[in-house]
């Protein structure tokens, strides 16, 4: 995929079907049933874009990556036009993988967008929870949540954590959870500094009293921080002296992390973490272990896309 040649006549099919969609809603629908069906339609039809189009595929997104950071898509006040749109989007960001779709203004909105999708994590069924899922699956294999450190300070990485936490429920399928936990060891591996605001969430997740109440969040919490505990040990440490924490009051591995000496055992590889390991590749390996020239050429095709929207 993604190769020119015969693969690329499927892309090419879709083609005008995205222009067509674009154009449809930059024409602002009508109504908000029109305007989700649109919706459902733009999402089935990027979902079948692959991460390395050809150029002409690029070019047929642009309608369609205008729409929706309009301001009727990405301030709309209904509940479910805003979940579809951070579907799409979603979509978006695997499709342009090592690049943003939008800069990061426009990006800060979209990830606001998936803060509000991560409310559904803890539905029992539904097309919104099932879009919420699938986002936290592509946040996790496309390691968007990279790009999340680098348009955010710290507010929504925060939100993030909290929502994951507090809206596992038993109903999430067993990748979900995965997906969870890999994105928030991904985040504390590659930030350049913790924040008492990221720790506390996880160190809610692992009162004792939580154990019972909200197991999966519980069990959550505690895999990311044996995950983490080498880089999070000094940062846990200074946390446990300002909060007055006390330590029986939490999971053992707190108490671990706070106590114990470094040990080069026990360190997390920045490359593959045991949660990346757990759920899979980082991002397609067909697509991520092409040259740096083909990367290049992704980037340059998307920079013309940018280009394309501003005309």
């Amino acid at each position: 995929m993604g190769s020119t040649g015969i693969d690329d006549l499927s892309q090419k099919a879709i083609e005008p079907e995205l222009v067509d969609i674009g154009n449809k809603l930059l024409r602002r629908p009508s109504s908000t049933v029109e305007l989700l069906m649109l919706l459902d339609e733009a999402e089935s039809l990027l979902a079948k874009v692959w991460q390395q189009p050809p150029t002409s595929t690029c070019i047929a997104l642009v309608q369609t990556m205008k729409a929706l950071i309009t301001d009727e898509l990405l301030h709309n006040d209904d509940f479910n036009v805003q979940v579809a749109v951070a579907s799409c989007c979603n979509e978006l960001t695997r499709i342009t993988a090592l690049d943003f779709p939008y800069e990061d203004d426009p990006m800060r909105e979209i990830f606001q967008l998936f803060m509000i999708a991560f409310e559904q994590l803890s539905c029992e069924s539904g097309r919104n929870c099932y879009r919420s899922v699938h986002i936290v699956g592509t946040v996790a294999k496309v390691r968007s949540s990279l790009m999340l450190l680098d348009v955010d300070t710290d507010g929504l990485v925060v939100e993030m954590f909290r929502l994951f936490l507090n809206n596992t429920g038993s109903n999430n399928p067993s990748e979900g959870f995965k997906y969870m936990e890999m994105i928030m060891t991904m985040v504390i591996e590659e930030s350049d500094k913790i924040s008492f605001n990221l720790l506390r969430p996880l160190l809610a997740s692992v009162k004792m009293k939580n154990r019972d109440i909200s197991p999966i969040s519980w069990e959550l919490g505690k895999k990311v921080l044996e995950n983490c505990e080498t880089i999070l040990r000094s940062y846990l440490r200074e946390a446990a002296k300002a909060m007055n924490l006390e330590f029986d009051d939490y999971a053992e591995i707190v108490a671990y992390i706070c106590h114990e000496t470094s040990n080069n055992n026990n360190k997390v590889s920045k490359e593959v973490s045991p949660a990346a390991a757990a759920a899979g590749v980082l991002i397609q390996t067909d697509r991520i272990s092409k040259s740096q020239i083909e990367f290049q050429s992704l980037f340059m095709k998307f920079s013309l896309c940018k280009l394309m929207m501003v005309m």
